[in-house]
């Protein structure tokens, strides 16, 4: 019996080879293992048939109403289940079957939140690597492993399954000793990280998103808290977080401390933001003695995130002497408040897509200029309910709104555009369904301190259409206008 067979708890046929394991049926390949797994809408094992077409070798799966009359396809009934004291069996056998080294032990740091776990999740990971420290960044916009090119093909969701996570850790030679990782409300509901355990998680905020899938603000918040669950060392929380949902934290018993976090004297850690424009934010933050910082960073929603994806690095000197708090060198992510350089206008392209984080957005950069013009649209065949509260705070916040498609997909964009306006007084609003017109458009009303904001797709490089994703940039568009 191989080591495969004993961590499994079945016997292969014989000449049976695995040099590849998945639990997404159209990655099988030759030699592959195969596992289905319970998903969302359907049970894995519905795909038995694809991986084995495809050359998988082995399948196996945990739900006891399937029969395939096959010896190479296994029930194993505790096959996602924790096993006391240990990992669970697809974790002993990943970590197996990539020969991941006993001593590969890193320090995983958790971001959740419903606006801002891209940004923490990858100022935390530059700061690891100020320190020389070898780090991976896992989230939106794929992983980075030390400051090698962001890599994409592995994963396409916020947060990577436990299967993409080993092949991650592969491709870095499991060289690693901090990930820093968006942990995303659907990662937390499906427990696709349920073996991890983190040394520190922020939960940076939770407002109304993603109703689609949750169906109400309580289950949304509730997938939110299972990271509590997941930690072992600090959890930090936003101090609203903390007022808000009081009787609920007040029911986990776990081995982390919560701490509190915000701008006023009631948080456990205070921030204060003393001189910010858009090029510079000098502040302090309180944690029993103040500390002074300088960044780059704009407005106060950024300076918040990078508070959080501070307080894990605080204890290390680097960041905590009097000569040495220039933080100039940290970076957002592509797309998140990205103020486009080189130019004689003032562009910024951010990612927000949801009301409040449009709300917080503009509420916060409208004061560094004259007018605003605001570009944005809704996702189709997403919550619907949130589509006239998006445009509504667009109106309420700048000088004029083009509303254009984002994601349409399978939806008309006049579809889209008759429920974002149900309400709304649409009078100051042009709608131009075509992205690149409408971008060009915003282009030519703006004057010298006004800016043209691009929202809703940031880093992304593509539109889905009716099934199809045609390659779309919002940042070529603009450096086609102003090249």
């Amino acid at each position: 019996m191989n080591d495969f067979e004993r961590i499994l708890g079945i016997s292969f046929p014989k000449g049976i080879k695995i040099s590849h394991a998945t639990n997404t049926s159209k990655k099988a390949k030759k030699d592959s293992i195969f596992f289905g797994l319970k998903g969302t809408k359907d049970h894995g094992s519905k795909y038995i048939d694809e991986a084995i077409k495809l050359g998988a070798s082995i399948a196996v799966h945990n739900d006891e109403d399937y029969k395939y009359n096959s010896e190479c396809v296994f029930y194993i009934k505790d096959l996602e289940d924790p096993i006391k004291g240990s990992k669970t069996k697809i974790y002993q056998f990943l970590e197996t079957f990539y020969q991941m080294p006993r001593d590969f032990k890193p320090a995983y740091y958790g971001f959740t939140g419903t606006n801002g776990k891209s940004s923490a999740a990858f100022l935390c990971h530059q700061l690891i690597r100020k320190i020389k420290l070898n780090s991976l960044y896992v989230g939106t916009l794929g992983f980075q492993y030390n400051n090698e090119e962001f890599n994409s093909t592995i994963s396409s969701k916020t947060t990577p399954d436990i299967f993409e996570l080993f092949e991650i850790f592969s491709v870095c030679k499991f060289n690693i000793s901090y990930i820093s990782i968006e942990v995303s409300s659907h990662a937390l509901d499906q427990d696709r990280l349920k073996d991890i355990r983190f040394l520190y998680s922020a939960i940076l905020n939770i407002e109304i998103d993603h109703l689609d899938y949750h169906k109400n603000i309580n289950e949304y918040a509730k997938a939110k808290f299972k990271i509590l669950n997941m930690t072992d060392g600090d959890v930090a929380v936003n101090d609203q977080i903390s007022i808000k949902h009081k009787d609920y934290l007040d029911n986990y018993d776990g081995p982390f401390k919560l701490i509190s976090v915000g701008d006023n004297d009631l948080s456990d850690i205070t921030f204060n933001i003393l001189e910010s424009d858009i090029y510079k934010t000098k502040f302090t933050i309180t944690n029993g003695d103040t500390v002074e910082y300088t960044s780059s960073l704009f407005p106060k929603f950024n300076v918040n995130n990078l508070v959080f994806a501070l307080l894990p690095m605080m204890k290390d000197p680097f960041f905590l002497t009097d000569n040495i708090n220039d933080l100039s060198f940290l970076k957002l992510p592509k797309g998140r408040t990205e103020i486009i350089a080189g130019l004689d206008a003032n562009i910024i392209i951010d990612y927000a897509h949801n009301p409040n984080g449009i709300k917080f957005f503009l509420e916060s950069i409208k004061d560094y200029f004259d007018n605003l013009i605001v570009v944005l649209g809704c996702g189709g065949n997403r919550d619907k309910s949130k589509r006239s509260d998006m445009l509504k705070i667009a109106i309420e916040n700048s000088e004029k709104v083009i509303f254009t498609s984002d994601n349409p997909r399978n939806e008309s964009f006049d579809s889209i555009y008759s429920d974002a306006s149900r309400g709304n007084n649409i009078d100051n609003v042009k709608d131009i369904e075509d992205r690149k017109k409408a971008i060009i458009y915003g282009s030519k009303l703006i004057g010298d301190n006004d800016c043209l904001v691009i929202l809703g797709k940031g880093h992304e490089e593509t539109q889905e259409v009716n099934g199809k994703f045609i390659h779309f940039s919002d940042h070529e568009v603009v450096n086609e206008i102003y090249k």
